[in-house]
């Protein structure tokens, strides 16, 4: 089966395409379904069976919850939104993929998960001001300052300005698809956990670099 959109071949069975998001045709069981409902209805009362997406397309947070726990957790939290998004377009496309290595080798593959983002909201007239080759490399290029001498080093912790675009557009594509859509913004239990010790840790952190310098 072939991607109407991209023309990229797509796994049979998938409902969207691995390749730039956007859906594929309905399955013949779903448009026999379909058929039979119209088929069998009287002429004034036809209703046309449409899919609704129940389940995040994409796994997104607030701004402030993405930069809080990004800097408490000393960027971990970038790896686990990367992680949570590349799980949900494994399952929706049927990709051979490993969300945890994607996550892990983030850096590598950021630009891959922005354009997915990207196209999807295309695909759905969704508002897209998203750069994804700019913010992919980007991305990638604050990743590596972590190397740089003190106290230059602390501007990697600003690496998550650049996640911010794709989660943005990721919240509008779910709130396009999902009408009783609830954003992941509420900050658990161990969220808070992570907070309090990556807080202090990170204070500690900026005493310790700049105390030396005094």
């Amino acid at each position: 089966m072939f991607c109407t959109q991209c023309g990229e071949v797509a796994v049979d069975n998938a409902k969207f395409c691995g390749h730039c998001g956007a859906l594929l045709e309905v399955t013949a069981q779903a448009a026999q379904t379909t058929s039979a409902v119209i088929s069998d209805a009287p002429a004034s009362s036809i209703e046309v069976s449409v899919e609704k997406h129940t389940k995040a397309y994409f796994f997104s947070t607030s701004t402030f919850k993405l930069a809080l726990m990004s800097i408490c957790t000393v960027g971990l939290y970038e790896l686990y939104w990367f992680y949570k998004n590349w799980g949900l377009i494994k399952e929706r496309t049927g990709q051979n993929i490993m969300p945890f290595w994607r996550a892990f080798f983030a850096p590598l593959w950021a630009y891959s998960c922005f354009n997915i983002i990207k196209n999807s909201a295309n695909e759905n007239s969704v508002p897209d001001p998203l750069f994804a080759g700019l913010l992919g490399i980007t991305y990638f290029v604050f990743q590596g300052l972590w190397r740089l001498p003190d106290p230059y080093w602390i501007v990697a912790y600003l690496s998550f300005l650049f996640l911010i675009p794709a989660n943005n557009v990721a919240l509008n594509i779910n709130k396009k698809l999902i009408s009783e859509f609830a954003n992941n913004e509420k900050i658990s239990g161990w969220n808070w956990v992570g907070i309090v010790l990556g807080g202090l840790l990170f204070l500690l952190t900026l005493f310790g670099v700049f105390l030396q310098d005094m």
